[in-house]
């Protein structure tokens, strides 16, 4: 064989390979995106290039649609124009006060006050980086009798003075008569250390700064939540004081949805993150660390007639998202955010939180089975007008 066939031959080769690392098998015939940009025929999504609907335009990609797709964990990815299962563009809200991050107000931050930090998808559970995932909290419940604290579930760092979780994550059947939520951490990633320090490659020590422990004084939860169905799973909490973010690196809220509405963002098929401290593959027992797994939206009607077999009713305040088998929420992730990624209409990248962990099979992971998370976009209204309902100026943890 003469060595331009060999040469030829690998070429081939590595070009199928190149195209099984850039096509993955997509769900439901629905290819898989990861996030939506904007080309000059419109909307798009950041698909593989295989995956791109419209052939035709990749060969018109320039170097700022390349730029907005670019990913270390997936460098094929291209901008793609598409008309349906786009993430809506950044839209304006309509609230009260001014949102200044050094007082408390109604209103809900905006990118790039919340959302900015970004983080590196990685498929399966693993370990976030030390900074990663800055909204997502540990809730502080203390146990009556001797004091003991115990944390059972996540809640997401949503303005300067509330955090978001789930309904269950407060209501007695849940917790226990035996036990109260009475705190939070934020900016928390090894639950046992204070601060948290990690070891760089070069060998050198980096430590983020010490986790803030702050009160809780109002639990809200949504005056509709089914403890048996478990609809309207969401809540508020109210910390005793507002947190001034911009003072604290390892702090910062996530962006709500820009669209609101069960129907307004189905997000068929997006990638979604979820992030929190619950039970790993591990003996099934919560982390100490704070550990990432990618998840895929299902199709509406697909959740519903999954969890129909088990005797579940799934509304339009509900989505469904799977990662595949030992890819899951579990036990301690409740309350915790689930979040995706999105563009400004000035193509500005953000993150916004799109679900809550709600419920799921009792053994997480075990086979590619849904989990169930509250739909915020949903909500919005009752978000806005509880927190406008329930808001007062006091002093700011500096």
């Amino acid at each position: 064989m003469t060595s331009h066939v060999l040469l030829l031959l690998l070429l081939l080769l590595g070009a199928q390979l190149q195209a099984q690392l850039e096509a993955p098998e997509s769900r439901d015939n629905v290819p898989t995106h990861f996030g939506n940009c904007l080309t000059d025929l419109g909307s798009g999504q950041c698909v593989y290039r295989n995956n791109c609907v419209f052939p035709e335009y990749l060969n018109k990609l320039d170097v700022e649609s390349n730029r907005q797709c670019y990913s270390l964990q997936r460098p094929g990815l291209v901008c793609c124009p598409s008309e349906q299962n786009v993430l809506p563009l950044l839209s304006v809200r309509v609230s009260q006060g001014v949102q200044t991050g050094r007082q408390e107000t109604t209103e809900l931050p905006r990118y790039p006050d919340c959302g900015a930090s970004l983080a590196y998808r990685v498929i399966g559970g693993k370990n976030t980086e030390l900074f990663e995932f800055p909204w997502t909290a540990l809730l502080e419940y203390t146990v009556r009798e001797n004091g003991n604290k115990q944390h059972i579930c996540g809640a997401s760092f949503i303005a300067s003075r509330w955090l978001l979780t789930a309904a269950h994550c407060v209501h007695n059947h849940f917790v226990g008569n035996y036990r109260t939520l009475t705190g939070a951490r934020l900016g928390e990633w090894n639950k046992t250390s204070n601060p948290d320090c990690i070891i760089q490659l070069n060998g050198k020590q980096e430590c983020a700064p010490p986790h803030i422990q702050v009160s809780i004084d109002l639990k809200i939860m949504h005056p509709q939540f089914d403890s048996k169905n478990l609809t309207h799973d969401i809540a508020l909490l109210r910390l005793a004081q507002p947190i001034d973010w911009h003072k604290h690196q390892h702090v910062e809220p996530v962006c709500l949805p820009p669209a609101r509405g069960s129907r307004a963002n189905q997000l068929v098929s997006s990638a979604a993150d979820v992030s929190g401290w619950g039970a790993t593959e591990q003996n099934n027992q919560p982390s100490d660390v704070k550990r990432k797994a990618v998840l895929y939206v299902q199709p509406q009607e697909q959740c519903e007639a999954s969890f129909r077999q088990l005797g579940y009713t799934i509304n339009n305040g509900q989505l469904c998202a799977s990662g595949g088998v030992n890819v899951d929420s579990c036990l301690g992730d409740s309350g915790g955010p689930l979040t995706v990624e999105a563009y400004t209409p000035q193509k500005d990248h953000y993150v916004y939180q799109a679900g809550i962990v709600s419920y799921g099979k009792e053994i997480c992971g075990e086979t590619d089975f849904p989990g169930v998370y509250t739909r915020v976009s949903n909500y919005m209204d009752w978000i806005e007008q509880t927190i406008y309902n329930n808001s007062s100026t006091r002093g700011v943890v500096g």
